[in-house]
């Protein structure tokens, strides 16, 4: 009986969620400046990308409006909203802000980076923020406006894209050379797993209705339901586009790559659907739901597009 529950759950969640089927460019303000990634919180639309620019909008199909994000020219890689209440954007020069209000005053912090950039941060909705970066490095704080603590992060020399927690209590690291590492304390031992992903760099990693789902160079795509065990390849039909995010939300997935490849699916271990994205050929960098059915994905020449 305790077995069965979450399967019968998991098949009737998957049979109703809704995948973004239909993609509409939006007018950006980042004037052909790349869009690097962002995340919704508290109402708000975010995104980031090169030169510093930062953009804010209540409704992603209307009018996007731009910040002063404090980075000056320096291109930042990724927004998060945690909810502690706190927006944390990251980038090159090891730089690292925090806002509460990400259309008011972004504050400069000390990551602990030095000079490295840093990739991605994430919040477990709990405890830790953990931010990741170049030269395998990994911090954490508590509060984000406070103090960045380095911890030894398993991948030594090789770049950490992205790490994510998943409400099945693991946190999970991917970068570069095919590295995958899973934490339950990140402030304690990262472990090193197989990946299935050989040597080819892992660009993100996302977890959704059991199941975690990692992405990267060469088209590759791999899933796994416990990510400290097998990974196993599926095939999204991108040939050897980068794949560079593949996110969970509205009870699917949807997966961006180079070449303006978008795709979708309710299963992230069936059959992937390929949609038209409005990017023509162009890069999509990133892609991430947030509220309504809406979705937002960013990418080269600053596009910016929804899907519903």
């Amino acid at each position: 009986m305790i077995i069965s529950q979450p399967a019968i759950f998991s098949a009737k969640r998957k049979s109703t969620g809704t995948e973004a089927t239909s993609w509409t460019q939006r007018t950006s303000q980042f004037a052909g400046n790349y869009v690097a990634g962002g995340d919704f919180g508290n109402g708000v639309w975010v995104v980031v990308g090169n030169g510093g620019k930062l953009s804010t909008a209540t409704d992603p199909t209307a009018t996007w409006t731009a910040r002063t994000s404090s980075f000056g020219a320096s291109a930042i890689e990724e927004a998060h909203y945690g909810s502690d209440g706190y927006w944390v954007i990251v980038g090159v020069s090891g730089k690292l802000a925090t806002a509460t209000d990400p259309t008011g005053t972004w504050t400069q912090r000390t990551s602990s980076f030095g000079a490295d950039t840093i990739h991605h941060a994430s919040y477990d909705g709990t405890t830790y923020w953990v931010a990741v970066g170049d030269d395998g490095k990994l911090a954490t704080a508590t509060d984000p406006t406070g103090t960045w603590t380095q911890r030894t992060s398993s991948f030594t020399a090789s770049g950490i894209q992205y790490v994510t927690f998943g409400s099945d209590g693991y946190w999970v690291a991917v970068g570069d050379d095919g590295k995958l590492a899973t934490a339950t304390d990140p402030t304690g031992t990262w472990t090193q797993r197989t990946s299935a992903h050989g040597s080819s760099r892992i660009t993100s990693i996302d977890y959704g209705e059991g199941y975690w789902v990692a992405s990267g160079n060469d088209g590759k795509l791999s899933t796994a339901t416990d990510p400290t065990g097998t990974w196993t390849l599926r095939n999204i039909g991108f040939g050897g586009s980068t794949t560079y995010e593949a996110s969970y939300g509205n009870g699917a997935w949807t997966v961006v790559s180079s070449g303006g490849n978008l795709a979708t699916a309710l299963d992230p271990t069936g059959t992937w659907t390929a949609r038209t994205s409005s990017f023509g050929a162009t890069t999509i960098f990133a892609v991430y739901y947030g509220t309504g059915g809406v979705w937002c994905a960013q990418g080269s020449t600053g596009k910016i597009a929804t899907g519903v």
